[in-house]
């Protein structure tokens, strides 16, 4: 997964997340202003109520008091009466009422609510800018308003709705002209709102702390994701590159099948056809010259044949892995001696300086197929009558195996693809002695196969010594 896959991602969850946030500081707002509505309609409501008793009772009395003086702006005949008792009672309408709760309440709870009109009787109760505006928009139908004033000083919510002419307030306000249903009002309500800000503040920090929260689990999340999917995709990759390195190895296993089979086979049929002759023409003179190149031509595809069925078995896991504890000195001598023939016919001398009988822990018969590989190989690039030295080093719980000839050496730039099967290509012997190019690798692979190394050193026309180590007994195990 591309990083710029990761960014989109990190955009798209970003914009989810704050729209999120955006929604939810607008619906804390909104739900503030719900309950400040609700409870500035529901102290309106109340005051309404309490005004309709009153004007349905056509008033009450209160006896005469510095705090219940006679209202000087209601025109009434029966506003001020004497009890039998001489007690003097005065008449409370509706807004003389609401007046003095308007003081009781603003004592005791802060709140402040007010009597306003365009055109009021009483003077006191004449409109502020604010109320003037909202009595000329209920005149344009609005029903109410809530507005939140003075935000940068003293915060206050402000709330005010209309009040209705009703037959009952006719005894006062028909003077005025006013007829039912006429608005003749309002009622403002204000209180501080600097406890409903603090709430609304306190709440959208919650929130935001909250969705950082959950931004810093979605990074992290994608993070995760990502690597895992990174990881994924890597593996992916790797199996697509084995399967094409698998595919190219199968291409060139079977260009060295197509080529190297060839040969060998085209000398065994063309000396074949050429014996037939010589037979039926009864010309004997040089069958045994002939049957000798077939024999070796034979030899050749077996060497052939065997090492691309060691190859395939090792490619296909067919061949088992069964490592044990055995002498190398033996090994080589065997070794040695399946190639002693081949050694002769070039008059080459294999030295064996192997003194020690060292043991390792291997499997025997891979071993035995590098060590033969190895030999076979200083034996077809030696001139004749050259030499080829076997020794061994033991070095910490390693055993190096050397195998060097004095023959033609390998170029620089062919030094690094004989262990390849891609770039592998053969190059004939001192006497054309053909080969496929996979002895060299098997060795790579079984050698590796046991836990060891091997590395080549040459110079062309010198030599080469090819060596490979293989872990020895552990004195401990």
């Amino acid at each position: 997964m591309k990083k710029k896959n990761l960014f989109i991602l990190l955009i798209t969850s970003s914009l989810v997340i704050s729209a999120s946030l955006i929604w939810n500081i607008y619906l804390i707002k909104e739900n503030n202003k719900e309950v400040v509505f609700n409870k500035s309609k529901s102290f309106f409501e109340q005051i309404v109520v309490t005004r309709a008793w009153n004007s349905v009772h056509g008033g009450v009395y209160a006896p005469v008091t510095p705090y219940s003086q006679p209202n000087e702006y209601l025109i009434d005949s029966l506003r001020d009466i004497v009890t039998k008792e001489g007690m003097l009672l005065t008449k409370i309408n509706p807004a003389y009422m609401t007046r003095q709760i308007a003081e009781i309440i603003q004592t005791n709870y802060g709140l402040k609510f007010n009597i306003t009109s365009l055109n009021p009787i009483r003077p006191a109760n004449s409109a502020d800018e604010w109320e003037t505006k909202a009595l000329k928009s209920f005149e344009k139908g609005t029903p109410e308003i809530l507005e939140l004033t003075d935000k940068n000083i003293a915060p206050q919510y402000r709330y005010m709705a209309p009040l209705i002419t009703e037959q009952s307030c006719l005894k006062c306000h028909a003077v005025q002209g006013y007829e039912v249903g006429d608005i003749r009002g309002g009622i403002s309500i204000s209180f501080p709102a600097s406890l409903y800000l603090s709430l609304v503040k306190k709440s959208i920090v919650s929130i935001i702390l909250i969705h950082l929260l959950i931004f810093c689990i979605v990074l992290i999340g994608l993070i995760i994701f990502y690597k895992q999917l990174t990881s994924a995709y890597s593996k992916i990759e790797i199996k697509n590159s084995e399967l094409v390195e698998i595919n190219t190895t199968k291409d060139k296993f079977f260009s060295i099948i197509a080529h190297d089979l060839k040969s060998p086979f085209n000398s065994i049929v063309g000396f074949s056809k050429y014996l037939v002759e010589q037979v039926e023409e009864k010309n004997y003179e040089n069958i045994g010259k002939f049957a000798n190149i077939m024999l070796q031509s034979s030899n050749k595809a077996m060497d052939l044949l065997t090492n691309l069925m060691t190859w395939a078995q090792s490619q296909t896991g067919r061949m088992e892995y069964n490592p044990e504890y055995f002498e190398m000195t033996t090994l080589v001598k065997e070794a040695t001696l399946l190639l002693h023939g081949i050694a002769e016919q070039k008059s080459i001398v294999i030295e064996n300086k192997i003194t020690t009988n060292t043991q390792i822990y291997a499997d025997k018969e891979m071993i035995s197929i590098v060590l033969r590989n190895l030999i076979s190989n200083a034996l077809k690039f030696t001139t004749t009558g050259g030499k080829i030295t076997i020794s061994t080093e033991h070095i910490k719980n390693e055993l190096t195996v050397t195998i060097s000839d004095n023959g033609v050496g390998i170029s620089k730039d062919r030094i690094n693809k004989i262990f390849n099967i891609i770039e592998n290509y053969s190059t004939p012997g001192t006497q054309k002695e053909t080969g496929t190019g996979l002895g060299l690798i098997l060795c790579k692979e079984f050698i590796e196969k046991n836990n060891g190394r091997i590395w080549v050193k040459s110079t062309v026309g010198i030599g080469s010594s090819f060596s490979f180590s293989i872990p020895t007994i552990v004195e401990s195990a």
